[in-house]
């Protein structure tokens, strides 16, 4: 149930923003229509300013117009579908040739999942309105993500034919270049954006945004800088401009600028809280600092005592702090606040839990389950009855909560690892099982039931590794696994580089140490093999495969 509320979330979010050109796109279609005479067409004198009686009736047709999209558009945020539907064909019946209408029904079709006629109403929209901006976007979207990059283009381009300032339309062409490995192109176009928006740092920093995105992508974090520094030259005292210089600095880990940036932020606004709560955070990795976090997260509290972050975050750096006693006056602060919520709850816990009195930390996250079920307090659950060894326990509480959710795939992976764990590979292998009928490339499931099968002398271990390795050949996890079984069934060459490469990504794991020492000595190569055992076996740290460790290391000693 929580997966299939949140994919509808995503849908509306989705859908909303395809509507609205999305958060790093252009304001609603009414704003841009607003704007594009006085951009497009300058008038050249003051009688032609003075509106006639026709154009008065125009625009409140355009105001009614703007009511009706609005109206929609709160029902549809509202989740409130057939009722925006209903609204929407009442509308076109009644004005069948008002082409922002259909744009509305594409954003409907859009929700359904019926992307084909979500294209048609587009089309409809532009025959309807060449003007029609927003159909324009959202024809080159559909276009774009049909691969037919040319199509796209050419609507994106037309989109800018009638306003060269729409940041959508950028979006697209830059989207097109990066999905034909253009990087120099993807850049040119979005600084254009940048460039064509300039005045307007709302607009700005939403093509920043994406810049941001995409420098990341190229591992060029060094650029955002010199953006957010030049941002803060043409708007030296605006926040905004401050808060995307705050996130260049970090990602160049240069936290003192970062920090003296926030400080001008929040000196600047008595009232801030989201960076407040980053320079705490900042602040919070330092020894030293302790009084100047509190004192942040207390002035946070204060200005917006309803909202619990300031409260969460200090909680949880009091719990850090081993405050403990603060740190629970201040969740069950929060809990008579709330009772009807989880969060106190949560946070008694962790409280607790921090204590280690186990079985308070239980009770608190049992009764926040209760309230609000979620995988994470569940496994919470199960994690602390594993410490305290009530396995029976562990086991009938993900089987009681399977029976409420029974294709809840992490609840089965949770249960199939309890049961392997236990030695339970019959158990172990059907929950396995049910996971990939559901999900077939379900990595970890792969990963784990090829382990399985392994460890029985199952044929099928090889093929289903190798299926977990295709799809994740950069999981150290993965490669072990995949590896290891290579070696033990006569492709000891091939497995060696697997398991050399799982060793690099995961040079502290032991498991994956000891796999990669019988590698080497499969290989040939006892010597290796002894330089890599050597320090595993004399460690007090224990792991899984210690004794066979030990056991192949006095083997190749007396050799």
């Amino acid at each position: 149930m929580e997966n299939k509320l949140s994919s509808i979330k995503s849908a509306l979010i989705m859908a909303i923003g395809f509507l609205a050109l999305n958060p790093l796109c252009e304001a609603a279609i009414y704003e841009l229509e607003d704007n594009q005479k006085s951009i497009l067409e300058p008038l050249n004198n003051e009688s032609e300013r003075l509106p006639s009686f026709l154009e008065s009736i125009n625009q409140a047709e355009k105001n009614k117009t703007k009511l009706n999209f609005e109206e929609v558009i709160s029902l549809v945020k509202q989740n409130k579908i057939v009722e925006a539907q209903n609204k929407v064909s009442d509308l076109l019946r009644q004005y069948p040739n008002e082409s922002q209408y259909y744009n509305l029904q594409a954003l409907l079709y859009t929700l359904k999942k019926d992307l084909a006629k979500a294209d048609q109403n587009f089309e409809k929209a532009i025959q309807l309105d060449s003007r029609n901006v927003l159909a324009y976007i959202g024809a080159a979207k559909f276009a774009l993500d049909n691969g037919q990059f040319d199509k796209a283009k050419g609507y994106a381009n037309k989109a800018l034919g009638v306003n060269d300032r729409v940041i959508g339309a950028y979006l697209v062409l830059a989207d097109i270049a990066l999905k034909q490995k253009n990087i120099n192109e993807v850049e040119k176009v979005l600084l254009t954006a940048q460039e064509k928006v300039k005045g307007d740092i709302t607009a700005e920093i939403k093509v920043i945004q994406s810049l941001a995105k995409f420098y990341a992508i190229q591992k060029q974090p060094e650029k955002m800088l010199t953006v957010g520094n030049e941002l803060v030259k043409r708007y030296p005292d605006d926040n905004k401009a401050l808060s995307v210089l705050v996130g260049a600095q970090i990602i160049n880990k240069n936290l003192p600028a970062a920090e003296a940036t926030l400080h001008q932020i929040i000196g600047q606004d008595k009232q801030d809280i989201a960076n407040r709560l980053l320079l705490a955070r900042l602040l919070s990795t330092q020894s030293g600092k302790e009084k100047e976090v509190l004192k942040l997260l207390d002035e946070a509290d204060q200005i917006s005592p309803d909202k619990p972050e300031a409260q969460v975050f200090k909680t949880a750096y009091l719990i850090k702090l081993k405050h403990y006693q603060e740190a629970l006056d201040l969740a069950v602060r929060v809990d008579k606040q709330s009772p009807k919520l989880v969060l106190g709850k949560l946070l008694k816990g962790d409280v607790y839990l921090a204590e280690k009195k186990l079985d308070k930390a239980i009770e608190m996250y049992r009764q926040a389950y209760k309230l609000q079920p979620s995988n994470k307090v569940l496994f919470t659950l199960a994690d602390i009855m594993t410490i305290q060894k009530k396995q029976s326990d562990v086991i009938n509480l993900l089987n009681n909560a399977l029976e409420k959710d029974g294709k809840n795939g992490a609840i089965h992976f949770k249960l199939a690892t309890v049961y392997q764990q236990q030695n339970d590979n019959k158990q172990a292998e059907a929950h396995y099982k049910a996971i990939l009928e559901g999900q077939p490339d379900h990595v970890l499931a792969l990963n784990n039931l090829a382990y399985l099968y392994f460890q029985q002398s199952n044929p099928k271990a090889l093929e289903l590794a190798k299926k977990a390795y295709e799809k994740a050949p950069e999981s150290a996890a993965i490669l072990d696994t995949y590896g290891y079984i290579l070696v033990k069934q006569g492709q000891p060459k091939e497995g060696l580089l697997l398991l050399e490469k799982a060793a690099s990504l995961a040079s502290k794991s032991s498991d994956i140490q000891f796999h990669l020492a019988e590698a080497y000595s499969v290989n040939g190569d006892d010597q290796k093999a002894v330089e890599i055992l050597k320090p595993l076996v004399n460690a007090e740290q224990s792991f899984l495969e210690k004794n066979a460790a030990v056991s192949l290391f006095n083997k190749l000693q007396s050799h």
